[in-house]
């Protein structure tokens, strides 16, 4: 029930009593008289329902709770218990926090839950500054405590009075553009109210020596329990009960489909509590895959009918954030948007202008960059952030900052591509796996823009596939450079060799191709590094494609000119090869394929190359365990393959060796599992060749009626990898899967599809 309304002046006078001041002391702090103190206080007892003044004391101590309610959304609350632990924990040692983030984090309502939860022994004070300018702040915290001052009083005194009569949580909510004046009054206000506690949201730091500073950052999209999903299965439950048509998504169960879809339209919006709500009540008019379809495209979606103002729609959020920037701010801000992934403040300033490390820093500071981890430190725009600005933002200059971005990456790689054969370093792995989606990000551009650099960063690109461990994104990238008519032109053989030795597990008939351009361009020439080049890559595409006499025809000219170069790590690699090629024989010649591989071994060693060590180790493992050679021998190997790759943090090489453990013993429920965890892995990798063996021994653990999905969906991923053999092994499986379950017609389709494949091989192998 509301309480009886006070005066201004009588507030006053009931704060005072409530400080046991006497009337005397009351008189003298407001500038009146002792009769009207009197005149005030016997008021205050009829209204108040109080005979001493012990219960006037008590009355206002409940007038004080009932006026300072703070009022909540009616949604859930979640994703920020964490948040709120930190605000409790700073508060602890320091008395005034100010909570920053981007334009629809949540920043309000973390304040406000706080004010309700976080602080029970103060009572909260809620003042609104949004629409505030620098002289209304004291007036408007005057307003929320219900006080006036006399006339010719200091407000600012007779504030700090009140607020000094209890322990207050005063929230400053908005304070973006008044950040200078509530510096001064809180500084006044606390330097009168020792136990005051003020809570600030603000998009800035206001800059007060005595502020600490929280920032709030987007909630967590990852995993399928992520706080950005809660959020968002919760807001969809609630625009589901305001829709006229049914919703799509049962959020009480719903169904792993549509929390995909639902995870995803999360990850598109980085998260952003205010972008998810939007979202949430789209689909009041839109099925939730409609909405993650056009979200793909663009957020112009995201909008809604009310409330008016800031936060209608994410324009409008953001338009409060850019109108308090500098015009220099908002050029930097411009070409930082124009960026395609991350930046650290060396690319920030080779993009924008000598000198712009400072106005980087003071983006962050109002809250427009977000951090993106490594070191040194990384940042990028949230998604919503970078469309938003690209509107604002002329083609010509996002041009110009792709062709800066591509030319920079093409320039600062190559030293470390230079070293990357020979530090695998954990280090080198976490500049690699910020590098390779940088690189991977320019190249697209180059390739698009037909510019010159193209080729720099796809050799640099596959440098880092090979040595650090692939992605399924950048290895598209590499097959789309290779087919590249301007990236071709100009491509050495060696160049050619770099581009194959990272696509042989994608796509080994471009990698053919690739061997046939690099033996044109080798021809008769007089450059050995060339020849050993075109002649490597030549070997490889045929190890790979089952061509054992031709691939040991090219190698044993690759050893001999890598021999007279002194090159260990060619000399290595091309025995690696050769190894390779004795394994795809027919018959398969395995104990000569595990002594090249260990020269192989002995060679990287001599170059300083542990992680092509490791690989080739790996190759001897699979290679006795595809076999039944010696499994305690290769148990061995696949296990010290493991402790390599965790110790340095290489997936892809810790996925090859799990790959051989799970197929030393494919039965054992552990290893089930694994191979659910290697197929997604191998996929994302982009390692076709591995997602394939991964899919058919799969296939081996489970009923004839499972198995045939999982041959098909091998055979399907080998096609696309021109995996003869395993193609070949999916369709020899696929009939006994077929002729078990007793079906003639399937069985005669893949008799004949395996029929064709052999009769095209019979053709490519025999002598012209």
């Amino acid at each position: 029930m509301p309480g009886p309304s006070l005066t201004p002046r009588e507030t006053a006078v009931l704060a005072a009593v409530e400080r046991r001041l006497s009337n005397p002391e009351i008189a003298t702090e407001l500038f009146i008289s002792v009769r009207t103190v009197e005149s005030h206080i016997a008021s205050l007892k009829r209204k108040l329902g109080a005979d001493t003044r012990v219960e006037l004391m008590s009355a206002a101590r409940d007038q004080r709770e009932r006026q300072t309610t703070v009022r909540l959304p009616r949604n859930a609350f979640v994703g920020r218990e964490t948040d709120l632990e930190r605000l409790a924990g700073l508060f602890a040692e320091h008395r005034w926090i100010t909570v920053t983030g981007s334009g629809g984090v949540g920043k309000t309502r973390l304040a406000l839950e706080f004010a309700v939860r976080g602080s029970a022994e103060r009572a909260p004070v809620v003042v609104e500054l949004e629409h505030a300018g620098p002289g209304d702040v004291v007036a408007r915290i005057a307003r929320a405590l219900d006080l006036e001052a006399a006339p010719g009083a200091d407000v600012t005194t007779s504030l700090a009075l009140a607020l000094a009569s209890h322990p207050y949580l005063l929230v400053l909510d908005n304070a973006d553009r008044v950040g200078a004046a509530v510096g001064e009054i809180v500084a006044r206000l606390q330097a009168s109210a020792p136990e005051l506690h003020v809570l600030a949201t603000s998009r800035t730091p206001i800059g007060d020596a005595a502020e600490a500073v929280l920032t709030l950052a987007p909630l967590d999209v990852d995993g399928p329990d992520s706080a950005a999903l809660a959020m968002f299965l919760d807001r969809l439950s609630s625009a589901g009960r305001a829709a006229a048509a049914p919703m799509t998504l049962s959020t009480s169960a719903p169904a792993t489909a549509d929390r995909q879809v639902a995870a995803r339209v999360c990850a598109r919006l980085d998260g952003l509590p205010l972008a998810l709500e939007l979202a949430a009540a789209v689909v009041r008019h839109l099925s939730l895959e409609e909405l993650a379809e056009r979200l793909d495209r663009d957020f112009a979606t995201l909008d809604r009918a009310v409330p008016e103002g800031r936060h209608r729609t994410l324009e409008t959020a953001f338009d409060w954030s850019w109108d308090l920037l500098t015009d220099e701010e908002r050029e930097v801000l411009r070409r930082l948007a124009a960026l395609p992934r991350t930046f650290d403040v060396d690319l920030a300033a080779a993009v924008t202008h000598p000198g712009a490390e400072g106005v980087v820093l003071r983006l962050l500071d109002h809250s427009l960059l977000v951090p993106a981890g490594g070191r040194p430190r990384r940042f990028r725009l949230l998604a919503v952030m970078r469309e938003f600005v690209h509107a604002r933002t002329d083609p010509v200059v996002i041009r110009e900052v792709l062709q800066q971005h591509a030319e920079y990456l093409a320039s600062t790689t190559q030293g470390f591509v230079r070293q990357a054969r020979i530090d695998d370093s954990p280090q080198a792995h976490h500049v690699s796996e910020t590098l390779c989606p940088e690189v991977n990000a320019a190249l697209r551009w180059a390739l698009a823009a037909g510019h010159p650099a193209a080729l720099r960063l796809a050799s640099s690109l596959s440098i880092g596939v090979e040595q650090y461990g692939s992605d399924v994104d950048s290895v598209r990238t590499l097959a789309m450079a290779a087919r590249d008519d301007v990236v071709l032109a100009s491509a050495s053989p060696e160049q050619l060799l770099l581009l194959g030795n990272a696509l042989l597990f994608l796509d080994v008939e471009l990698v053919g191709e690739l061997a046939e351009r690099a033996l044109v361009l080798a021809g008769d020439s007089d450059d050995d590094r060339a020849r050993l080049a075109a002649r490597h890559l030549a070997g490889a595409a045929d190890a790979y494609r089952e061509r054992e006499a031709s691939a040991l025809e090219h190698l044993a000219v690759a050893e001999e000119l890598a021999t007279a170069l002194g090159d260990q790590w060619e000399l290595a690699s091309v025995r690696q090869m050769r190894g390779i090629a004795h394994l795809h024989a027919a018959p398969r010649q395995t104990e000569r394929a595990l002594v090249e591989f260990e020269a192989a071994m002995r060679g990287y060693a001599l170059a300083g190359d542990t992680m092509h060590v490791n690989n080739a180790r790996f190759m001897m493992a699979f290679a006795a365990a595809e076999s039944g050679l010696e499994p305690d021998r290769a148990a061995r190997w696949a296990s010290e393959c493991v402790d390599y790759a965790r110790s340095v943090g290489n997936t892809h090489e810790l996925a090859h060796a799990c790959l051989v453990q799970a197929r030393l013993h494919p039965e054992s429920p552990a290893e089930a599992d694994n191979i659910d965890s290697l197929i997604a892995t191998f996929r994302r990798l982009g390692d076709l060749r591995c997602l394939t063996r991964s899919l058919l021994l799969q296939a081996r653990t489970v009923s004839p009626e499972a198995s045939v999905g999982l041959l098909e969906q091998a055979l399907s991923v080998a096609e696309t990898a021109g995996d003869r053999g395993h193609q070949v092994t999916a369709l020899e499986r696929l009939v006994d899967a077929h002729r078990a379950l007793g079906d003639g017609v399937r069985t005669q389709v893949a008799l004949g599809r395996l029929e064709a494949i052999t009769r095209s091989d019979a053709a490519v192998a025999a002598p012209a």
